[in-house]
């Protein structure tokens, strides 16, 4: 089955990506602005196609043997001010953007089963009531409800034969990588967030697996509705969900952003932070649809699972053309290690207590960070040949590392993930302080390992 995916690289749509090609559906095609850009930034063995929605052109043969779409692509609308030239953008951008798609699938010798586009709680307005709002609700006037009624007309009342269409209205998106959440998470840690406005708006949020699993569940079921809400069954107002976000990061939560002052700031689109709706997912529960995150304080110890602890997460994908045994052979190697390290870390094994890679092995290093000389000891555990291990720090620079190695077969080949936790020395001064660059350095030693791998399996 081959699916394709507009908006691949963005928040839902990179973690869409990844929970298909993990749960086995390899044959992913993306479409995208820049083919150079989506190359840099996607780690896995997925076909690449180019449009620009804006100046209707798509390449040729993009809609070809594809059976399931998803349509998440569309000019941000939280980004600041809208000018006249902006919404225009904003309004086009999903509009001819799906038109672009239907002309491309008439013209294509097959067509998709399913056709799922993400659309928005904004399609019923906004306003200051606690009315409960359901896909058969009433549509809204205002300019946002104007937009996602325009974009989703255009998909439900296409004319190709044999194709289902639906559509996934989303509110807050909840995720550590990005969106609503992030910025809203500066001001807290500072001590100065607060309610938005009157605070009596609601807000119908989802943590972003929800949504992506919501995604997956319309694709793999026989859905009886053309719209679903895409939001938790437990919708807050301002002034809860404020609460909630600061309990969960134990920060006070007196500051309110005046409403006047945030209508200077951003004009119109502050209707997105000072009004709401209260939507819930009666449709999408009936279908049989469950929520891993039904509650607000849940979703937020999850997403802000490492961040609460001082640690940090990160994660890097790599797709290499050759079998896994030869892969994990490689890594189980120790003295490759050396081989995949960056020559300015003076990275050095001095010894270790078994003759090769396995649970229990105790390996010690010498290396230098920024000139300065460190003794580093690590143990492997969960050593599980041709599939996974993890190396733990047991003396070395940080207060915590532990990083997974996982090797997955995928379309005839390998991918590599890597799962690493770390938590910086000195606590909070010590991230505040290094943080940044710390980050910086682990990305740039897995930049330079990749580029290593990608030289020895070719």
């Amino acid at each position: 089955m081959k699916i394709l995916i507009t908006g691949a690289t963005g928040l839902v749509g990179t973690r869409l990506m990844e929970e298909l090609i993990l749960s086995g559906r390899e044959d992913i095609r993306i479409l995208t602005t820049s083919k150079s850009r989506a190359k840099k930034s996607i780690d896995f063995p997925v076909e690449i196609f180019e449009w620009n929605p804006l100046k209707d052109q798509i390449e040729s043969g993009a809609l070809e043997g594809v059976d399931i779409i998803f349509h998440l692509a569309g000019e941000s609308v939280a980004d600041g001010r809208w000018s006249e030239e902006r919404k225009k953008r904003i309004l086009n951008s999903r509009v001819k953007g799906t038109q672009i798609i239907l002309d491309e699938i008439a013209r294509s010798t097959t067509k998709p089963k399913k056709f799922i586009s993400s659309s928005a709680v904004g399609i019923y307005g906004s306003d200051l009531s606690d009315k409960v709002i359901t896909s058969q609700s009433e549509h809204g006037n205002d300019f946002l409800a104007d937009v996602c009624k325009a974009w989703e007309s255009t998909l439900l009342n296409h004319q190709i034969e044999g194709m289902k269409a639906h559509t996934l209205r989303t509110g807050i998106v909840l995720s550590s990588e990005g969106g609503a959440l992030t910025k809203m998470l500066t001001p807290f840690k500072m001590g100065v967030g607060g309610i938005l406005g009157s605070g009596k708006q609601y807000m119908s949020w989802i943590h972003r697996d929800d949504l992506v699993s919501a995604f997956i569940f319309i694709m793999d079921h026989d859905c009886k509705q053309k719209a679903y809400n895409g939001v938790s069954p437990n919708p807050l107002t301002n002034k809860e969900f404020t609460k909630v976000l600061g309990k969960v990061l134990s920060r006070p939560t007196f500051s309110p952003a005046p409403g006047f002052m945030l209508k200077l700031i951003f004009g119109e689109m502050s209707d997105i932070l000072l009004k709401g709706q209260r939507v819930m997912p009666t449709e999408l529960t009936a279908e049989g649809f469950n929520f891993q995150y039904k509650e607000l304080s849940a979703a937020l110890k999850e997403i802000l699972m490492y961040d609460l602890n001082g640690e940090v997460l990160f994660k890097r994908y790599q797709w290499v053309n050759s079998p896994i045994n030869n892969v994990f052979s490689y890594f189980s190697e120790a003295k490759n290690l050396e081989k995949i390290t960056p020559a300015y870390l003076n990275f050095k094994i001095l010894g270790m207590n078994t003759e090769k890679i396995e649970s229990g092995s105790l390996i010690d290093y010498k290396l230098q960070i920024h000139g300065v000389p460190f003794k580093w000891k690590t143990r492997i555990n969960d050593f599980n040949e041709g599939h996974s291990f993890i190396d733990e720090q047991l003396k070395g620079p940080y207060s915590k590392w532990i990083h997974k190695h996982d090797f997955i077969p995928v379309k005839k080949g390998t991918l590599i993930s890597d799962k690493v936790v770390y938590k910086i020395p000195l606590g909070f001064l010590g991230k505040l302080v290094a943080g940044w660059y710390i980050k910086r350095d682990v990305s740039n030693i897995f930049n330079f390992r990749n580029s290593v791998i990608n030289k020895t399996f070719v």
